[in-house]
């Protein structure tokens, strides 16, 4: 049983950016109907300008160097992501937090279900996304939400696991708990009233992860314009590894700076494709990677039985309970 306090952290966080389903007659779990599909989107368009994209300002911008404070000799023959356009299931987050003040913030992925409106990220980006928050998917730099690849989709509820609590003036934990750095988001219809899938053309395939030491796992994620000017996604493949007294999964791959938590671990990614299997987030221990807050290092929750639960419910449109047993996780304690 939780205490009052991991309880209210729970119920603010899953109101944050919080708008439900309003159709009259409309069934949790189901898309959006009626003439008002993407009401909300075209909306947000008024106010998210192309200049006022280009004007974000990073809130994830943890990992500030090339190598940190952490580089080193060594790490110079290390794999280095690639910048490219992006791909149609993958896109970012903007936000305004108040008047005049807006943000880009962590990465998202589309997620196939029977619903059609869930995207991926990171718990600790949900935590932050405290006002009115859009996710725009291959988002294009320098255009209008109008002239966005598949527009823009006004975030409705987020879901996280009421277990994932942060350190003290954080939005991150080192604890065993930051093995459920997964949330989910429910998005409304774009502007042209159409589902996420039906705008992007399919989604990634929730897949639960088969240990942690891959060959060949894909990371696509959005870095912030501090280190990316023309808001460019990377893109890196490589092997995977346990990080050791947690259930995550680490990688070794340049250029991954902050905005990129949230980026999905795919296992049979394809430039564009429309499908592919998911088993992890970047995310996890200090924010998605170490204590040097190097841009090589990162980590990703593997997914199981916690993160399918949690799709579930967001699949529902149903709240978490907070009544779950502690989470141990791997480390001692």
């Amino acid at each position: 049983m939780f205490s009052d306090r991991i309880r209210r952290t729970a119920v603010a966080v899953l109101s944050a950016a919080a708008v439900m389903e309003s159709a009259p007659g409309a069934q949790a779990g189901s898309p959006q109907p009626g003439p008002s599909a993407g009401q909300e989107a075209r909306q947000a368009a008024r106010f998210w300008t192309a200049q006022r994209m280009d004007d974000a300002q990073p809130l994830d911008d943890v990992r500030t160097a090339p190598g940190g404070t952490g580089q080193s000799a060594v790490a110079a023959g290390r794999p280095q992501g690639t910048l490219f356009p992006g791909t149609r299931v993958i896109g970012t987050f903007f936000g305004s937090d108040g008047p005049g003040g807006t943000t880009w913030h962590c990465t998202g992925s589309v997620i196939d279900t029977k619903v059609r409106n869930v995207v991926l990220t990171a718990a600790h980006c949900a935590l932050n996304m405290k006002g009115d928050y859009v996710f725009v998917p291959k988002f294009a730099k320098g255009a209008s939400p109008d002239r966005q690849p598949y527009g823009i989709f006004h975030i409705q509820r987020l879901f996280l696991d009421p277990r994932y609590v942060p350190d003290k003036g954080s939005t991150t934990t080192k604890k065993p708990w930051s093995d459920l750095d997964t949330a989910f988001a429910r998005v409304s219809a774009n502007q042209r009233g159409q589902t996420l899938q039906d705008a992007v053309g399919g989604g990634l395939t929730f897949t639960r992860a088969s240990g942690y030491a891959h060959k060949n796992v894909t990371v696509v994620g959005y870095p912030s314009h501090n280190h990316n000017s023309a808001g460019r996604a990377v893109k890196c493949t490589v092997p995977t590894q346990q990080l050791a007294g947690y259930r995550q999964m680490s990688m070794t791959c340049g250029g991954y700076y902050g905005g990129v938590s949230g980026s999905p671990w795919i296992t049979d990614y394809k430039d564009d494709g429309r499908t592919g299997h998911v088993i992890g987030n970047l995310g996890g221990y200090h924010g998605g990677g170490n204590d040097s807050d190097v841009d090589y290092v990162s980590y990703a929750p593997a997914f199981g039985d916690e993160a399918a639960d949690l799709l579930s419910y967001a699949v529902a449109n149903q709240d978490p309970p907070t009544d779950l047993p502690p989470y141990e996780g791997d480390q001692p304690h």
